[in-house]
């Protein structure tokens, strides 16, 4: 594929984010869009104006909201500025300063000259050595579906420009591996991991997230230093962009070299025009060395929408499996033992006694396929706005619902054992039940769907109640949808018919005896006669 170029009124580059509108924007309810520069698209969110993005894909947000952070972040404290401003010039002029060496180039999707760099895409004197790797945004793009089924590929034939914005910043700051030679990004444990975000958000809406987005990474700078130690990043002067550099094979970007919130790349591609109109990636083949030598932090690099496993020789970044946020996960994550709370989840100053709401969002990466996009909010009442506070004043309350939480997904666990082994027992028959099949899976994740939909609202019931009450309440709610589903199964799944009354009388006896055992505080109300009405 040759190196095309077609010059905008003579010029060098083509869809500079900062002098042309390409991102498309939703306002007054979504009643009107219009395209807009990327300082104007601060500036909208500043004034909490825009209602979404146009052709921002579910898995690309999340990659859309980190980067517009991240940048916005970078940008205000190169000038020292605590609170963001709210004019699309102030944020071009901040925007530039980031680039001082290349601002006229390193904001285009489409730059002539190889060996000045472009949006996301590193210079290089060895354009010879790229080769065609996608005609359409999506064919560049995270997802890998074997069968071409859920979300199609390379469908997008006559894309807009920011489509190719959105697909590559979700690989440049998503992916991970895909293949020999194909390495990923360094916030993420190994090549099979995924870079998780949990935030704490006002709200769905992007003003108000950004803008606190911002203000966190701000307010969290000096965390994070410390959490990566003396040996991690560059405490001022690092490098923020890192496809601001040539890419030099033989000597990747160190930790020390960078800021702590620097935008990285995973990869060596640039988009170039194949006809007037026509946008093409190409890449560097092969690519067989990482942008960012951080292969033993095992994703551990002070990412603050990340958690952390503790617990081990050497901690590293979550990573999210196919099941995505369930609420055991999504326990673990904020109030449990053994993972390390993302520091965005700590509440900044002045945001006492404010509804909020944590964000959870990742793509699961699997060996040469998609696992799914997962996504969960969790309400959080003012009561337990203390709960992820560092205060040592506060530490009470956080702790009490540490404590509960666990208990009550150990409960949820027992009960979920003993109704599997109830329903095991009827389809099997009593006499010799073989507890390892999987005959009765499609009745534990009916239990663990009811239980995910009320785990969050039942433990921060316990602040107003108290936890022995609320534990209490928990205990008679694990035993009636367990009562629920058994009976559900007995009225419309087929028992051995020869023993039908002799398998239904063994499997109540196993599910009753199983329940008074680990649930015994919710005997109290119930009667094991109306249990079987």
């Amino acid at each position: 594929m040759p190196w095309v170029n077609f010059d905008r009124e003579g010029g060098a580059l083509m869809f500079d984010l900062l002098a042309e509108s390409i991102v498309p924007v939703a306002r007054d309810g979504g009643r009107r869009s219009e395209t807009v520069t990327l300082p104007q698209v601060y500036a909208l969110l500043m004034e909490d104006a825009i209602d979404g993005f146009p052709g921002l894909a579910a898995h690309q947000g999340q990659a859309w909201y980190q980067f517009l952070a991240q940048v916005g972040a970078l940008a205000l404290r190169q000038r020292d500025l605590q609170e963001p401003p709210d004019d699309a010039a102030a944020w071009g002029a901040l925007l530039r300063d980031l680039t001082p060496y290349c601002s006229d180039t390193a904001w285009s999707l489409v730059v002539e000259e190889a060996t000045s760099a472009a949006f996301l895409q590193p210079p290089t004197e060895h354009i010879d050595r790229y080769r065609l790797e996608a005609e359409t945004p999506d064919g560049l793009d995270v997802l890998l579906t074997a069968k071409n089924h859920d979300r199609k590929q390379a469908q997008a034939v006559h894309p807009a420009p920011h489509l190719w914005l959105y697909s590559l910043l979700t690989m440049q700051t998503l992916q991970g591996y895909s293949g020999p030679r194909n390495p990923g990004i360094a916030r993420m444990n190994g090549g099979f991991g995924s870079r998780v975000l949990v935030d704490r958000r006002p709200g769905p809406r992007w003003g108000p997230r950004v803008k606190r987005g911002i203000q966190m990474l701000l307010a969290r700078r000096d965390e994070v230093l410390d959490h990566v130690g003396d040996d991690g990043y560059r405490t001022n002067g690092g490098l923020a962009l890192a496809w601001l550099e040539a890419w030099d094979t033989d000597h990747p970007l160190r930790m020390s070299q960078l800021d702590p919130f620097f935008v990285e790349i995973c990869r060596r591609v640039r988009l170039t025009l194949v006809d007037e109109s026509r946008i093409a990636a190409l890449a560097w083949k092969p690519s067989n060395s990482t942008r960012v030598d951080a292969r033993a932090w095992k994703g551990n690099v002070g990412d603050p929408w990340v958690p952390v496993n503790l617990g081990k020789p050497d901690a590293s970044a979550l990573t999210v499996g196919a099941g995505g946020f369930d609420y055991r996960l999504a326990q673990r994550i904020l109030f449990g033992r053994d993972l390390k709370r993302p520091l965005a989840l700590k509440p900044l100053t002045g945001e006492k006694g404010e509804h909020y709401e944590v964000h959870m969002a990742v793509l699961v990466r699997g060996q040469g396929k998609t696992e799914g996009f997962h996504e969960r909010v969790v309400p959080v009442p003012r009561s337990a706005h203390l709960s992820f506070s560092d205060d040592t004043d506060q530490a009470d309350q956080g702790a009490t619902l540490a404590d509960l939480s666990d208990d009550m997904v150990k409960l949820a666990g027992e009960a979920r054992k003993v109704l599997r082994q109830s329903v095991l027992v009827y389809l099997q028959g009593p006499e010799d039940p073989d507890f390892r099949k999987p005959d009765a899976a499609s009745v534990a994740m009916r239990y663990d769907r009811v239980l995910d939909e009320c785990f969050f609202e039942s433990l921060f019931e316990a602040l107003a109640i108290g936890s022995e009450k609320a534990l209490e309440q928990w205990e008679r709610l694990l035993y009636d949808e367990a009562c629920r589903l058994a009976r559900d199964a007995w009225n419309r799944m087929a028992a051995p018919s020869a023993r039908r009354e002799k398998a239904r009388s063994a499997s109540e006896a196993v599910l009753f005896g199983g329940l008074r055992k680990c649930l015994p505080h919710a005997f109290v109300e119930h009667d094991v006669k109306e249990a079987l009405a």
